[in-house]
């Protein structure tokens, strides 16, 4: 019977640890990263990514520091630490990911093919 209680508890104990652990990564994004993207044709670009809850999932946006043009997020998948998201672009839909490095850095591509770096901003 001591044997049972301990494995119940074990388990218990295991669950606990693993949904705070997935409640850690989904938080990790929210809020707004600077991010240059390189080598695109155009050069360099520098992009303000941004993360929010919305009803317990994350979405957001991405927009172009030189247009000024906010886009939205149309899907937003967040597998262990590397969050993928879409977005329509004048070139067409994108998809870009981001894994996190540590605290407050990101690193990823664009269309698995454009290499991304972000630092986390920090609130003014």
């Amino acid at each position: 019977m001591k044997n049972l209680s301990f494995i119940f508890s074990f388990v218990v104990l295991l669950l606990m640890t693993s949904a705070a652990s997935a409640q850690k990564n989904d938080t990790y994004f929210v809020g707004q990263w600077n991010v240059l993207i390189k080598g695109l044709p155009n050069g360099n670009t520098d992009v303000l990514v941004k993360f929010d809850l919305k009803d317990g999932q994350l979405a957001g946006s991405i927009t172009s520091m030189a247009e000024k043009k906010e886009m939205p997020f149309k899907t937003v998948t967040l597998k262990d630490s590397t969050v993928t998201v879409t977005f329509d672009h004048s070139s067409g839909q994108v998809e870009m990911n981001l894994l996190k490095k540590d605290e407050d850095n990101i690193v990823g591509n664009i269309n698995n093919q454009f290499d991304l770096s972000g630092v986390r901003k920090k609130e003014d």
